[in-house]
């Protein structure tokens, strides 16, 4: 009888850490990012609270580079605007140079039938963008602006993407 218990602990104890073995660990969530460094000191006991101040006018951030320049063309900085107003910068770049959402789109575009037709109907991940949120006339200035997009640098040209 002894013999037969000291045999079942055994088994019970090799049965256990092989069960132990299989079990993976529970995953942890997922680490919270960390508040940036406060670029003004705490304020100390007995001082009040500061004064929740508005930023002035020249303390806004500066729009983006297509935004600043102003081509001279009314379509042009038309189209500019309506990039930057239905979100098309969000995913190919104020430039329209592509981005890590979207394709690159200007300079040369596809010709304006193709561009209206896929902006209508689209493939993939972008939504439609129907006649009653971009008009033709929005589109023919979009495609104004893609098409007066200087063209991009040869990577050569570029220091940190030259072979």
């Amino acid at each position: 009888m002894r013999h037969v218990m000291r045999y079942a602990a055994i088994v019970v104890i090799v049965a256990a850490t092989a069960l132990a073995a299989q079990t993976r660990p529970t995953p942890l969530p997922p680490s919270r990012p960390t508040a940036p460094p406060r670029t003004t000191p705490p304020p100390k006991r007995g001082d009040s609270a500061p004064e929740d101040k508005k930023p002035a006018p020249e303390e806004k951030k500066p729009a983006p580079a297509a935004a600043q320049a102003s081509s001279g063309d009314p379509k042009i900085d038309a189209g500019a605007a309506l990039f930057r107003k239905n979100g098309c910068y969000e995913c190919h770049a104020n430039e329209a140079q592509g981005g890590p959402q979207g394709p690159r789109i200007g300079p040369n575009p596809t010709p304006y039938p193709r561009f209206v037709a896929y902006v209508r109907n689209p493939s993939g991940d972008m939504p439609p963008f129907t006649a009653k949120v971009v008009s033709d006339d929005d589109l023919a200035s979009i495609y104004a602006f893609l098409q007066a997009r200087p063209t991009p640098p040869p990577i050569k040209d570029i220091p940190l993407l030259a072979p």
